[in-house]
């Protein structure tokens, strides 16, 4: 991010270089924008199919296709994600924007989830997906995975309305 230009985003982006500075005057508010862009991205990726999710089985399938399936995001959105929170670090508005993706994060999860398993397991995703950018050529095994979300998803949660929906099919 520290490295970050206009004229290095405008030739990634394929974009003229005065169209970037005219519809953003500073380069952290281009940068903002990028981030509130990929927050927006998170509940048609990630929050739809934990919504859609009937059983803890399709909750458990939902979060390994978010975290090594087609919903995963990509190296370079890891790595991207990774430089945002560095950056975020040293700058409160973009941390501001990080805790609103980290809080919609938790929401989607709460949906499906309690509060402690929620947490939990978005701890997991965002080590996993760390994970694979630091290991880009070392797949994550899908059963370990399957398993340790299998593991917190079926942490009993009375009174929560999913695992109390389940119970009752059962």
């Amino acid at each position: 991010m520290s490295a970050a230009s206009y004229r290095g985003i405008a030739e990634h982006a394929g974009v003229p270089l005065g169209s970037m500075t005219y519809y953003f005057p500073t380069l952290e508010g281009l940068i903002l924008s990028a981030l509130d862009t990929t927050r927006v991205d998170l509940e048609p990726r990630y929050g739809v199919p934990l919504s859609e999710a009937r059983t803890q089985a399709d909750v458990v399938d939902a979060l390994v296709e978010a975290t090594i399936g087609a919903s995963s995001p990509s190296l370079d959105d890891i790595r991207l994600y990774e430089e945002i929170r560095h950056y975020g670090a040293r700058n409160p508005n973009v941390a501001a924007v990080l805790q609103a993706v980290e809080d919609d994060s938790l929401v989607m999860l709460h949906r499906v989830l309690p509060t402690s398993t929620a947490l939990a397991v978005n701890a997991l995703l965002w080590g996993w997906w760390s994970h694979r950018l630091a290991h880009p050529d070392a797949e994550l095994d899908e059963v370990a995975v399957r398993h340790a979300y299998e593991a917190l998803v079926a942490i009993p949660a009375p009174g929560h309305p999913f695992h109390e929906k389940e119970q009752n099919h059962a």
